[in-house]
Parts: C-alpha cells; sequence; structure tokens
C-alpha cells in the first residue's frame, strides 16, 4: 500500500509542471534486490525476463515540457539531446526499481573500506569486496565502479554499430575472453591484478588492430597497463604502450577513447576528480525491454529508440573530472554518474576546452540476476558534432549470452603474446 501511495504522489509531483519540485530520497523507495533467477527465466535461451512488466509510464519528458525539468532532474547531456533532436528524443519515466544485487560472497567479504595509495592509482584492499562501501572522495566511487562484480572466468561476443544521421550503418562484432581477479571465487591477492583481456575483431576480419591482449594491474603507477597487439595482416604480435588514455581503435571512428571503454577504466594521473555530491537524476535503468527487442528495431537515427528505454529517479554519486594543466587528453572534462546501488557509471558527459558538451552517453543497466549483478546491455555514445552515435558492448536477446563465470576456468598462461596471436587467428 506504501508503495501505491509513493507511486501515486510522485506521479502527480511531477506532472504538476513546477519546475522548482524538491525530489527526495522517499521518492525513489528502499531497495529490493533480486539474488536469483525468475521462475520463467529460461538458460539455455538467450532472454532475462522482465520482473516490471506490469509497470506503467508515469510520464514522458519531450520537447513541449523538458524545461520543467531541467533544473531539477535531468542532466546536461539529456538537455542537450533534447535541445539537438527535439522531434524524437524523449524520455519515458517509470517507477523506481532498486532492484540491483551482487552475490552474497560478495557482501560477505565487504567490512570497511580499502586504502588508495599512490595518489589514487593503486589501491590495497579486501580482494573480492565492494571496495569502498561508505565512499567519501572522488576516487572511491571511480575504483568502486572498476572493482564491481563482473563475473570472473569470462566468454562472450557481441556486435558494435555507428549509426549515421541518414540512418546508414556501420557494424562490427567482436569476441573475447578475460579472467578477473577482483572477486570472492578466485581470490589470489598476491597477483596485483584487476584482470586480463584478450579481444578480436570477428567483422570486418581485417582492421588493423584486429586483435588486443591488456593485462591491467592493480597500481597504475607501480605497474602501468601492459597491451599487445596482432596484426592480421602481417601475423605478427607487438608491444602497444600507447592503448591507454585517448588512443582511439580504429573501429570507433573517432567517437571514443580506449578509456571510456566499459564507462572509464585506466590509469587516472591525467586528470583531477572532484566529487560534485550525491543527486537524484533520471537514469536508463532496469532496461529489460530494450534487452528483450530485436536489434533492427532499436538502431534509429540520432539516438536509439526511446520508445524502448526505460528511465528512473536514481541516486547517483556525481564526479568531475578536469584535466590538468601539465596533461595531454583529448577530453578536458568529463561528468561522471555513478549509480549509488550498483556502482556502475549510468551516464557521461564530455566537454571541450570552452566548457561546451561534446558528447552524452548512457549506460542502461539491468540485474542478470543469474549471477546476481548488475550490467550495462550496451554503451550509446552521442557525437554532438557530427550527430553520429556509437552502441558498442551489446547485450541483447539477439546475441547469446555472456558466459560469466565458466565452468573451467581460462588457464592464465594463454594470455601472453603467443596465446594471443592462436586466439587470433
Amino acid at each position: 500500500m506504501i508503495k501505491k501511495i509513493i507511486i501515486i504522489l510522485i506521479t502527480l509531483t511531477l506532472t504538476s509542471g513546477h519546475a522548482d519540485t524538491i525530489f527526495t530520497l522517499e521518492n525513489i523507495g528502499e531497495r529490493e534486490p533480486i539474488m536469483s533467477p525468475l521462475p520463467e527465466f529460461d538458460p539455455e535461451i538467450d532472454s532475462y525476463p522482465d520482473p516490471f512488466s506490469l509497470d506503467q509510464i508515469l510520464f514522458s519528458i519531450n520537447l513541449d515540457n523538458y524545461n520543467e525539468y531541467k533544473n531539477s532532474i535531468l542532466t546536461p547531456g539529456q538537455i542537450k539531446m533534447f535541445e539537438t533532436y527535439p522531434d524524437t528524443f524523449k524520455m519515458n519515466v517509470y517507477p523506481s526499481r532498486r532492484s540491483c544485487a551482487v552475490p552474497p560472497e560478495v557482501l560477505e567479504l565487504t567490512d570497511k573500506n580499502a586504502l588508495l595509495i599512490d595518489d589514487g592509482e593503486g589501491i590495497e584492499g579486501v580482494v573480492g569486496s565492494i571496495p569502498f562501501p561508505n565512499p567519501t572522495e572522488a576516487l572511491h566511487h571511480v575504483w568502486n565502479h572498476i572493482l564491481r562484480y563482473r563475473g570472473v572466468d569470462i566468454y562472450g561476443a557481441s556486435p558494435f554499430y555507428i549509426i549515421n544521421p541518414d540512418g546508414t550503418q556501420t557494424y562490427g562484432a567482436g569476441e573475447a575472453i578475460a579472467k578477473n581477479f577482483w572477486n570472492p571465487y578466485v581470490r589470489n591477492e598476491e597477483a596485483g591484478l584487476q584482470g586480463m583481456l584478450m579481444t578480436k575483431v570477428t567483422h570486418p576480419p581485417r582492421l588493423a588492430d584486429a586483435s588486443t591482449l591488456v593485462i591491467e594491474s592493480l597500481n597504475a603507477f607501480k605497474s602501468p597497463r601492459k597491451a599487445w597487439v596482432y596484426n592480421p595482416g602481417t601475423r605478427r604480435v607487438r608491444r602497444a604502450p600507447d592503448i591507454s588514455y585517448d588512443y582511439m581503435p580504429s573501429a570507433a571512428q573517432g567517437l571514443t577513447t580506449v578509456d571510456q571503454f566499459d564507462g572509464f577504466n585506466g590509469a587516472k594521473d591525467r586528470y583531477s576528480w572532484a566529487y560534485l555530491g550525491e543527486q537524484l537524476r533520471l537514469m536508463p535503468y532496469n532496461a529489460y525491454k530494450f534487452h528483450e527487442t530485436k536489434i533492427e528495431d532499436i538502431l534509429t537515427p540520432y539516438h536509439v529508440n526511446q520508445d524502448l528505454l526505460r528511465y528512473e529517479l536514481v541516486k547517483v554519486n556525481v564526479i568531475e573530472a578536469k584535466l590538468k594543466d601539465d596533461k595531454r587528453h583529448i577530453i578536458p572534462k568529463r561528468v561522471m554518474y555513478f549509480d549509488h546501488d550498483s556502482h556502475n557509471m549510468l551516464s557521461e558527459e564530455t566537454f571541450d576546452d570552452m566548457g561546451i558538451i561534446m558528447a552524452y552517453r548512457e549506460f542502461p543497466i539491468i540485474n542478470f540476476y543469474d549471477q546476481p549483478m548488475c550490467l550495462s546491455i550496451h554503451s550509446a555514445t552521442y557525437d554532438f558534432a557530427t550527430r553520429r552515435y556509437q552502441l558498442q558492448s551489446v547485450r541483447s536477446t539477439d546475441i547469446p549470452k555472456v558466459q560469466w563465470k565458466l565452468d573451467k576456468p581460462h588457464d592464465e598462461k594463454i594470455f601472453t603474446p603467443e596465446g594471443l596471436k592462436r586466439f587470433a587467428r
């Protein structure tokens, strides 16, 4: 009964037309993590049934009314989307369902904050835990995102797309294997690693940087990222120290940098980091409807099919990264929005050195409740200069499920330059 009253109140409040509406934590309710699969879940098919399929849209934000919410629940990137695509962009707002969960083993290891070392480039803590359950500074939230539970021994494949303003598409596909060390099941404190990853482009097959091996440590100051690439033209593996920071893979076509993969990754030393506080904002959340839709129905000009996305009022921690005066990066300023519950980055805005917004990014999440864990079903990058957008790391009912915890663990010895050559072929 209380939930129904809250939903009625939030509907009345949000549709009242007052731009100075005050939004409180009561609007989003209490956490109700989904810790196990739904009865209708079938592990043999590529589907995650929607636990909230009966929820109705509370209200929609569009060209006619977005000004009413500019100073309350919208981010600058979302406002820019309304201004740039006034005829097509909209946001359907649903009740807030705080469904995110992590395996109980993660919570059992989580007691107190880890320790930041070497100016935030390194971390010391209980491997497999939530590193900062009581965050007090900007990099705590960044590390919580980087080290959130994301499986153990992983195998998966996914397509990526670049959509031009006229609707034409560039299509590609990739395959990856990974071994995560920060998890409660493979607790190798001596390794000092976040994880190891090998990726290859399967379409088109002859991209110059078709296959990559990355080994990421828990301290970028003491042990910088190690990376290698395999070139299918020369059939040779070479060390690739430039695969970091603002390096742009050819498949990205200038839209995203390497350190924007998975929201943010890698060394943090080129930016000054600031915590802008806890805010309530509309974020793409519980995107099961989108996941269950055929890819051909989600790719529309300018942005994805907004009829399929679900936005909820979410408590986020907002972090600003400003480029240091003596450092170089093609993105001078970034504002990141991290989910309070799951620690996922849910959206990001990038700005040029004049403070003008360059791109808006979204990471709609679902609870992969067979694990359980919350992760994004894609990353969408909307570039305002070219009006193109990129969709990568796409997970959907069209694509075989990622295997997050293989029965047979990966042999660590395959994550070598020679192993990359075998993986690429």
